[in-house]
């Protein structure tokens, strides 16, 4: 045994001390963790004093940051009290023990499930997400033990201090955003959803000629988002794509539509309805088969025959497990938010079965349609919808599903029909969500034949007799209630996979201005850095810029649109966790202000920021900016746009270390000078070469000014300096300032151009030299950036932060609302008028300063740089919004804020009427004496006088009663009559269910209301003013024109005349003129607005042989002056407006007669007697209503085509159906002309329509023969919709008895309109049995 234990005793030993060791190392290492734990307390203590008190002592600014509660936080007595009470300061070592075994147990926990739910990932890639994880873990148990109190101040520091802070307590860790973007990880992470960034080359779903039908959804120049589930849940959706000899690119354009919907909980049921070409199927479909082993929410079935269209979806619609189903063909398209705002929709509004949105036509057609479930009764003569209703599955089920037996068409039609006559209907959205696909005639028989049409709606009518009977449901939005409730539930999950940054704009509409452009800036460099883009809007706008943002991200949500008001702050609940954003970025919007607690106790996780461009002082007490500084507990980071702004907000109790400037920066790549333009909008717009240009571009509301633009630019033009200016923008005083520009004569100086798309915009600032913004309010103009960019210098106000970027050196600045504003504006343009030279000087020196700090690349670095602050930031601010108390108090807020909103919709009407009254009760200022310039005749000729005016000069009238009682009492005025207001009838329709307010839009033809009794608008005292010495001028309209004013008559809002060609022509004198020129020449304005004239100077034209009549030079004119109305040829002066009328002549009148301008569209009733009884007199008619005695005379019934009518639009496509439906239905005593529509009014049609009773035909000038019809005569008017209703009021004018054949869908421009069969035989059965008889 000894030898044993001598042989082994170095092992033995050895093995002791091995044992003592590992006991030494135990116990040491027991001594250092406890010790640690004792020394990491005081040193926490310590630099958590330390941090404090260096926060407190030295902010960004060097003060103390004063709060809303006015407590100074400087005491350092106080800070120590409040060190003695912390929590985190007086644990025990058996609490940090516990802690860390707790802290351990967590590790454990998530690790095991990362490692279970990271899959096909690399090991590096595990690693760094695992620590990301603990880290996030370490820091949120770290904040877990700091009260309410404590986290509001550390808060409140510098992000910087709290970094500091947190790596003092062994927290190291940065949010996502402050780092660099890892495509690598992108990649990984997206796997075949990875994409490059795009950014769409042209606007998506621009109205008009500008749509660009090539972008369709998910092709590659549409912007993208990477839509894909978190986990796979129980569908919400069902999907049904019938499948049938489909090839596979094209199926391959919808899976790439159903694969990107932004709602990922669907289930696509794809039936193979027995295809015929096996092996196509075969092989397109075998895609579907392999992906369902995978993704469970994918289904295919096969049909062993083949059931058709109807009977495929009737076999998804059995197995289809979503609350909702759509029918999705295989060929057909829908975009990525549909289904996602369809659902909504629907689980916010229960009295509604269906959804769905405007259409796009692609393939063998292009087209827009925005029918819809709002047509109402219309879709019981005509199908209105699309196939892409989503509906309800239960209500579906319940009705049967679709009619099997329709496998050439109208299967769509007849379930909304069955839809309807089972008491439910749906609602469409304004937005552009479908893309039909449309086949080449002949694909749908039923369809496409009328017979087999009239055929299914006969049954239909039998089979549906409810909804044929009561009409469609008629179901509407209901509006806000007062007080009305907010509800918190979520009505679904969408939980989407998240790879790269995101970030939510929140906005109040995409507009036409300087936020809006700012916005889109920012949102464009965000994409193309990587980051996914998400855009809400809080107000119902017309959002013209949608299609400009579309450009950046599918993820757009205009929230009036699908979404009560009350459920706005929950959808963004819910949006906020579906996209996990990372920051919340809110900008201009009152409610989403109003919705900041909501969305911080519901929705946490992101960092919210607001950017806020000025203050605005009168409104709202400092109006956005008010907003921010109120709010600055609820707000991780305010970001101003400007120096001063930030100090204005500090100022008012903001605190400075939650603040930052950002200035808007311009994309100096996009904007940059084109000298070529210079030329070409001088060329354009008829400016001299040589000339200061200046340019307006704004918003046209109180605050921009326009009255100071338009009042400068008349003491300019009063002092003799030469110039030309442009305004560019829509808005509320836009009439008020065409007006000042035409009363102060400088219409051909000042051309208003309105809205134009931003593109013209820089084409026209970039050719002007003076960028001029008189605003009373601004932050920093992102107009002036974009001005400056590209070489034009500015004018503006030194309002907000506009003197941080219109330094002295590069233009000028003037402070508003002094008494000496304008005078100061004035002085300067003056100066840079007189001065070409500086003012190029100026531009350069404005390019320069751009290109050095102010470009868009400046401002997204900043931005950035600020998320990364704000994320810092909301790991503190977060924890003190979890709570019942402040979920409870946010809703309450949150209904508060609603109510905010319903009551100022429902009292900004009353404050307009209100504001309006006082406009209308505040006298006018005291006019300026006129003193009339003596004239020039006899000493000079009439041409010479003519070459030495400049029209812009004269003196504007713009009403001659006015001219001749305060300046010209000479002048000779004989009144005739007084055209006093007349009841008009409302048009009848044969569908008595048609409400005239639903069809003829409010304000149309000035009628505010459509009932049954009409004023009609325009009462006057008809003259003739006697002028001497007078020109008529080249140009549109005829104007008149004496040696020292012209007359721009004017009446309500109409502009009678305009100012003539600057061109100088050859004067064509007369003794003696009439003129009947009015603004326009075409057929219907000469015979509504012009020709009417004549019956004022009847009287005079038959005593005096002398005087000569000036009408358009013309046929039609010509044919019914000298043809119809038998004046002698040598009476009739041909007027030539101007280019490409022949030679250029002006016309000079030692006395012109000018009758009483017609406001265009609304010829008095007098005057259209009289007209109509001076062409039956010339024509040796009788005008009496018995005059059908004569037996060999039918009495006609009339039907006039637009098949010869000079304008290509309107034509009617089914006339040969119309013809034969007349005649079908032509009474025996009575005989059908048809006339072609031929733009005259000659002798043979009038005496044709002298014995005509019935006049039927598609609006527009060829319902001329309106004009010679007797009393009583019923006129049949085929009506598009929001019409031009010029000859119903000629004909209410006339006695005539006016109905309508309204049709729905079609508009004044549309080409080709088809009139509803069906509709025109009730219209005349009813006439022919009810008016003809009696």
């Amino acid at each position: 045994m000894y030898q044993i234990f001598k042989k082994n005793l170095f092992v033995i030993l050895l093995f002791i001390t091995l044992i003592f060791h590992i006991f030494l190392l135990y116990k040491y290492s027991n001594i250092t963790i406890n010790s640690n734990i004792d020394n990491q307390e005081d040193k926490i203590k310590e630099q958590q004093e330390h941090f404090i008190q260096h926060h407190l002592k030295h902010d960004i600014q060097q003060k103390p940051h004063k709060s809303q509660h006015n407590l100074i936080y400087s005491n350092e007595g106080n800070i120590n009290d409040n060190l003695k009470k912390r929590k985190f300061l007086n644990k025990n070592k058996n609490q940090k023990e516990k802690l860390q075994i707790h802290n351990n147990n967590n590790y454990n926990n998530i690790n095991q499930l990362l490692i279970d739910n990271l899959n096909n990932k690399n090991k590096n890639n595990k690693q760094k997400e695992e620590k990301i994880k603990r880290e996030e873990i370490i820091q949120n148990n770290f904040i877990k033990q700091f009260n309410i109190e404590e986290l509001d101040e550390i808060s409140s520091w510098q992000p910087k201090t709290i970094v500091d802070f947190n790596k003092g307590n062994s927290i190291n860790t940065l949010p996502e955003i402050c780092k660099e973007i890892d495509n690598d990880l992108i990649k990984q992470c997206e796997g075949d959803n990875y994409y490059q960034p795009v950014i769409t080359p042209t606007p998506v779903f621009e109205e008009g000629a500008k749509m660009n039908y090539s972008l369709k959804p998910h092709t590659k120049d549409r912007a993208k988002f990477a839509y894909y589930p978190r986990e796979f849940v129980e569908p919400i959706i069902t999907i049904l794509t019938p499948y049938y000899n489909i090839l596979p690119e094209i199926l391959e354009e919808t899976t790439k539509c159903v694969m990107g919907q932004s709602l990922q909980n669907f289930e696509w049921i794809i039936i193979n309805d027995c295809s015929p070409n096996k092996t196509l199927a075969q092989s397109t479909l075998k895609k579907f088969k392999d992906l369902q082993l995978v993704d469970p929410r994918i289904k295919v079935i096969e049909l062993e025959k083949n059931k058709g269209l109807p009977g495929a979806r009737n076999a998804g619609i059995k197995i289809s497990k979503g609350k909702y189903i759509v029918s999705l063909d295989p060929d057909d398209l829908i975009e990525s938010t549909y289904l996602e705002k369809a659902v909504w929709f629907l689980e916010t509004h229960k009295e509604f079965t269906l959804f769905n949105a405007w259409t796009i036509g692609f393939g063998h057609k292009h087209y827009t349609w925005q029918n819809g479930y709002h047509n109402g009764d219309r879709n019981l003569l005509e199908n209105q919808l699309t196939v892409v209703s989503v509906m309800r599955t239960e209500v579906l089920r319940n009705i049967g599903g679709f009619n099997e037996s329709l496998r050439t068409g109208m299967e769509d039609w007849d379930i909304w029909l069955k839809m309807a006559d089972n008491g439910h209907w749906g609602y469409t959205m304004e937005e552009y969500h479908f893309w039909y696909r449309v086949s080449p005639p002949g694909k749908w028989a039923d369809i496409d034949d009328q017979t087999k049409f009239q055929n299914y709606l006969a049954n239909a009518k039998a089979k549906y007799k409810n909804a044929y009977s009561k009409g469609v449901p008629k179901i509407k939005r209901p509006p806000q209630d007062k007080m009305e409730a907010v509800v918190d539930e979520i009505p679904f999950t969408n939980n989407l996979k998240k790879c790269r940054p995101r970030v939510l704009i929140l906005i109040p509409y995409m507009e036409v201005g300087g936020a809006d452009q700012f916005n889109y800036n920012f949102a464009q460099g965000m994409v193309l850095d990587g980051w996914e883009v998400s855009i809400a809007t809080t107000k119902q706008a017309d959002n013209k810029w949608f299609p400009q943002f579309a450009r950046l991200t599918p993820d757009i949500f205009v929230m009036p649109r699908f979404s009560k008001m009350t459920d706005q702050c929950r959808f963004l609940v819910y949006l906020i966790k579906s996209r996990q954003f990372d920051v919340v970025y809110l900008s201009n919007s009152e409610q989403a202000y109003h919705y900041l607690s909501y969305l911080r106790a519901n929705a946490p996780g992101p960092a919210y920021l607001d950017y806020t461009h000025s203050e605005t002082p009168k409104w709202k007490d400092g109006g956005y900016a008010r907003y921010s500084f109120g709010s600055e507990k609820l707000l991780d980071r305010s970001i101003f746009a400007s120096e001063h702004l930030r100090q204005y907000c500090i100022n008012r109790g903001h605190n400075p270390n939650k603040t930052a400037t950002v200035l808007i920066g311009i994309d100096s790549e996009k904007y940059v000078p084109k000298p070529e333009n210079r030329a070409l909008i001088r060329k354009e717009l008829g400016f001299p070469d040589n000339v200061l240009v200046i340019v307006f571009v704004a918003r046209l509301e109180s605050e921009k000014q326009p009255e100071v633009f338009a009042e400068v630019l008349r003491r300019v033009d009063r002092m003799g300096y030469d110039f030309r200016a442009i305004s560019i923008g829509g808005g509320l005083l836009l009439d008020s300032l065409n007006e000042t520009i035409i009363r102060t004569g400088l219409a051909d100086k000042v051309k208003l151009l309105g809205n134009i798309p931003n593109t013209l915009v820089s084409k026209y600032v970039s050719g002007s030299d003076v960028f001029f913004l008189p605003s009373k309010v601004e932050g920093i103009s992102l107009a002036i950036y974009e001005a400056m960019s590209q070489g034009v210098c500015a004018v503006s106000a030194k309002v907000g932060g506009q003197a941080e970027l219109v330094t002295p050196d590069v233009g000028y600045l003037v402070v508003p609302g002094t008494p000496t504003e304008v005078d100061e504006y004035t002085e300067i343009m003056a100066d840079l008028a007189a001065n070409l030279t500086h003012v190029a000087e100026l531009g350069k020196k404005s390019l320069e300063k751009i290109l050095n700090g102010f470009s868009v690349k400046d401002t997204l670095v900043r931005m950035k740089e600020e998320f990364c602050n704000a994320a810092i930031v909301t790991k503190y601010t977060t924890p003190i919004f979890s709570n019942n108390i402040f979920s409870k108090y946010s809703n309450e807020i949150s209904v508060l804020g609603h109510e905010y909103e319903r009551s100022i919709d429902e009292l900004l009407p009353l404050w307009n009427q209100m504001t309006n009254l006082q406009k209308q009760c505040t006298p006018p200022p005291p006019e300026e004496n006129v003193i009339r310039k003596p004239s020039p005749y006899p000493i000079y000729q009439p041409q010479e006088v003519y070459k030495g005016l400049n029209h812009s000069k004269l003196r504007v009238v713009t009403d001659i009663l006015v001219e001749k009682q305060k300046v010209d009492k000479k002048m000779k005025i004989v009144l005739k009559d007084f055209q006093d207001s007349f009841i008009r009838r409302n048009p009848k329709f044969a569908n008595k269910n048609l409400k005239h307010n639903d069809f003829l839009h409010q304000y149309n033809h000035g009628v505010e209301n459509w009932n049954d009794q009409i004023p009609y608008p325009n009462p006057q005292q008809e003259y003739i003013a006697y002028i001497p010495h007078a020109f008529i001028g080249s140009g549109d309209s005829g104007t008149v024109f004496d040696w020292e004013r012209i007359f721009l008559l004017k009446k309500s809002t109409y502009q009678m005349f305009t100012l003539p060609a600057d061109e100088k022509c050859q004067v064509i004198k007369h003794k003696k003129l009439v003129s009947l020129l009015q603004l326009y020449f075409s057929f219907s304005n000469f015979i509504i607005d012009q020709l009417p004239k004549l019956s004022t100077v009847l009287d005079e034209l038959l005593l005096d042989k002398e005087i000569k009549i000036l009408v358009p030079r013309v046929e039609f004119a010509k044919i019914i002056m000298v043809d119809t109305l038998k004046f002698p040829e040598h009476r009739i002066v041909y007027f030539n407006p101007g280019p490409g009328w022949e030679e250029c002549k002006a016309y000079y009148a030692e006395t012109l007669l000018l009758p009483t301008p017609i406001p265009p569209g609304n010829p008095s009733r007098e005057s259209l007697f009289k007209l109509r009884e001076f062409f039956y007199k010339q024509n040796n008619l009788i005008l009496g209503n018995d005059d059908f005695n004569d037996n060999t005379k039918k009495p006609i019934i009339m039907y006039c085509s637009r098949i010869n009518s000079a304008s290509p639009q309107r034509k009617v496509q089914n006339e040969k159906e119309i013809i034969n439906t007349i005649k079908s239905l032509l009474p025996n005593n009575f005989d059908f002309y048809f006339w072609d529509g031929s733009e005259n009014l000659n002798s043979t049609l009038v005496e044709i329509t002298s014995r005509t009773k019935v006049i039927i035909g598609m609006t527009g000038s060829n319902l001329a023969p309106i004009l010679v019809a007797k009393p009583n005569t019923i006129v049949i008017e085929f009506m598009h919709e929001n019409p031009w209703l010029a000859y119903w009021s000629a004909s209410s004018a006339l006695e005539l008895n006016h109905w309508m054949v309204p049709i729905m869908g079609h508009g004044h421009e549309s080409n080709s309109i088809p009139v509803p069969i069906e509709e025109l035989t009730k219209t005349l059965n009813l006439i022919f049995d009810e008016e003809i008889k009696k």
